[in-house]
């Protein structure tokens, strides 16, 4: 409706100025600016909502596919990764003191 609407305005603004027996070649001029019409955002609610299920599909798709057709080693326990993390982190401290 809106289009409609901006239709119907530019088409008074190029007849309003002439008469339509008048034949001439410049174009004519527009008294009013024409009105913007606003930007609609990329990313709506349904947009993310479709892209983030299908890229969690596809990341479970794909990590199914890998653990029945390769040999991919456990992964260890969450206390152990943090005690590992832990670990590495005072190594990198003490490091940067000594330099």
């Amino acid at each position: 409706m809106k289009l409609v609407g901006l239709g119907l305005r530019v088409l008074r603004l190029k007849t309003s100025g002439q008469s339509r027996s008048a034949n001439t070649c410049s174009p004519p001029e527009l008294r009013e600016p024409l009105p913007c019409c606003p930007k609609k955002r990329f990313w709506t609610f349904k947009r993310v909502l479709c892209f983030s299920t299908l890229t969690f599909g596809a990341g479970v798709y794909t990590g199914i596919y890998v653990s029945q057709n390769y040999e991919v080693p456990r992964v260890d326990d969450p206390q152990k990764l943090i005690q590992r993390l832990n670990e590495k982190v005072k190594e990198l401290v003490d490091q940067s003191k000594n330099k």
